[in-house]
């Protein structure tokens, strides 16, 4: 199954632009944080569905943002043990409070707690939030100046989503293995208009049916002409998990739809944004890994 999605076959369409630059923050780039309600979220290994109480949730550093628009890793993984320990004094060790600007949630408090850097190198930690509802997940930034308001990845269900489903259903069984447990949303980024596909451990593992033999998908495509045409599909369908976090919108004009990705042994992130008119991986880092 993994042989049919290759990175090779995609790259005229999904490039991958930067991976940890290393760039040190300017005064003026600003923190993001990733914040989860499902505790399984931001951390690699098994899905436990354990959702949080109302006001509660895991917050994990994401990277830093310039104003123009540019990621910066935040210099701290299993291949820079001196960086994590600098980011854990400097940062990790201290409490923040950060603002969510994704579309969901939007406008909510952050209280994060301090926190320490785990065996893996990982930095997830705890955390309230007020202000304003976060129905799971949700993107927060130490300050707000850069940010402005915009539509949120919106998951499509019953009518809405049959066209998209009715296009998949070409790809089976060819490249798809079904199109059951398949999530859909609309995306729009910088005014180009997406769709994701995603079947995450969390959308569907806890159903009294599961199926343990259902792929975990993650893709995104336009529709042309009634056919879904794809623009990328993670090559790992087997252990890695990916799914939606949230969208950010900049007052520069940029547009970002941020995911978490995990698998047995790690966590990270990838950023997915418009380069050349084209759909784009423009970071791809962050979290832990054993």
């Amino acid at each position: 199954m993994r042989g049919f999605w290759t990175w090779s076959l995609l790259v005229a369409s999904v490039v991958v632009c930067a991976q940890q630059t290393q760039a040190p923050a300017k005064e003026a780039d600003v923190i993001l944080v990733a914040v989860s309600r499902n505790a399984s979220v931001l951390n690699g290994g098994i899905f436990t569905g354990e959702m949080l109480a109302p006001g509660k949730l895991s917050v994990e550093p994401l990277a830093w943002l310039t104003p123009a628009g540019e990621w910066k890793s935040l210099e701290c993984d299993e291949n820079n043990q001196d960086g994590c320990r600098k980011f854990e004094k400097t940062y990790l060790s201290k409490p923040h409070t950060h603002t969510v600007v994704s579309a969901d949630g939007r406008g909510a408090k952050i209280q994060a707690a301090p926190t320490t850097l785990d065996d893996c190198f990982g930095y997830t930690g705890s955390g309230t939030y007020s202000g304003a509802s976060i129905g799971g997940t949700a993107i927060a930034a130490s300050s707000t100046e850069m940010f402005t308001a915009g539509p949120s990845a919106r998951r499509m269900t019953g009518h809405d989503a049959d066209p998209i489903r009715r296009a998949l259903s070409s790809f089976v069984p060819a490249k798809l293995d079904s199109t059951k447990e398949l999530r859909i949303y609309s995306l729009s980024l910088e005014g180009n208009d997406f769709y994701i596909v995603q079947r995450a451990f969390q959308d569907y593992a806890s159903k009294p049916e599961f199926d343990e033999r259902l792929k975990l998908i993650f893709g995104i495509g336009t529709m042309t002409q009634g056919g879904f045409h794809l623009l990328h599909w993670k090559e790992n369908i087997d252990d890695e998990n990916e799914l939606v976090l949230g969208t950010i919108h900049l007052k520069s004009g940029r547009d970002f739809l941020v995911t978490t990705v995990s698998d047995p042994e790690s966590q990270s992130f990838r950023v997915y944004g418009i380069k050349n008119g084209r759909l784009t991986v423009i970071y791809s880092g962050g979290g832990s890994s054993c």
